[in-house]
Parts: structure tokens; C-alpha cells; sequence
């Protein structure tokens, strides 16, 4: 029954995703939905939903580069060892943020370089340090300045 939930609310996700704008992450819904499909991916694997049940489940309908920014979230959160939600959707959210004025150098970016930095974040007291550091790994793999 958990399993089923979860994959149930990332659909809400990636359902209320595909009405929005043809932008990537448009404000604020974007941004929202970054977050929320981050988690709910996470929550969906730790439950034991395949991968490929979740892709099948982003609609056709949602636009194209929304439906892509759902399919990286879903290939990194199934890819990769385990994150911290919190570390993981800190993460996507200021990607989604810094992609609204630097596009290219955002989406040039690669996971593999991006994933040791996030485990390193995961490893920081206070607990509250680990969001805004999870951000900053944006910063750190583009080199934009914060």
C-alpha cells in the first residue's frame, strides 16, 4: 500500500507538472515541482517502485522540457546510491533557480561530477547546514557565483 501511494503522489506530481509553462522550471510552479518530484522519486524507490514504472508514468502531455527536467530526477535519484531527500531536493531546487539565467552552463552540468559533493553535504552538523550547502554544490560544479 505505501508503494502504491507513493507512486501515486509523484503522478499528482508529474500530472499538475504537465499544465505548466514551456519553460524548464517556470516560477513558482517549477520550482515547487522540482522539489516535490525529488522527493516523491525518492520516496517511490525507497518503496520499492521500479524505475521504469515511474518514467512510463510522466504524461505525454507534459511539456518537453518539463517532462525531460522529471526524467533527470528520476534517472538520478535510481542511478545513484541513496541521498538525503532534504540534500536532494535543496539541490534541484537551486538548480531549477540558477537554470532561470544560466540555462546552458546549468544543464552542461553532470551528475557524476555532482553526486560526491552531495554525500559530503549529507556529512555536515548541524543538520540545517545541509540544505544550503546542497545549494551551493550548484554553484560550486557551474562556476556561477552565488
Amino acid at each position: 500500500m505505501t508503494r502504491m501511494v507513493a507512486v501515486l503522489t509523484l503522478l499528482g506530481c508529474i500530472t499538475s507538472a504537465s499544465a505548466l509553462a514551456a519553460s524548464d522550471c517556470p516560477f513558482p510552479q517549477g520550482m515547487q515541482a522540482s522539489i516535490g518530484a525529488s522527493k516523491e522519486a525518492i520516496a517511490a524507490r525507497q518503496a520499492g517502485v521500479a524505475k521504469d514504472v515511474l518514467l512510463a508514468r510522466i504524461t505525454p502531455s507534459a511539456d518537453g522540457q518539463m517532462s525531460r527536467m522529471l526524467k533527470n530526477i528520476v534517472d538520478e535519484v535510481y542511478d545513484y546510491p541513496a541521498l538525503r531527500p532534504e540534500v536532494y531536493a535543496a539541490y534541484r531546487f537551486e538548480h531549477c533557480f540558477v537554470s532561470q539565467q544560466h540555462a546552458e552552463q546549468v544543464s552542461a552540468v553532470k551528475f557524476a561530477d555532482v553526486y560526491p559533493l552531495l554525500k559530503k553535504c549529507e556529512q555536515i552538523d548541524p543538520e540545517g547546514a545541509r540544505a544550503p550547502c546542497a545549494m551551493r554544490v550548484v554553484h560550486t560544479v557551474t562556476g556561477i557565483p552565488e
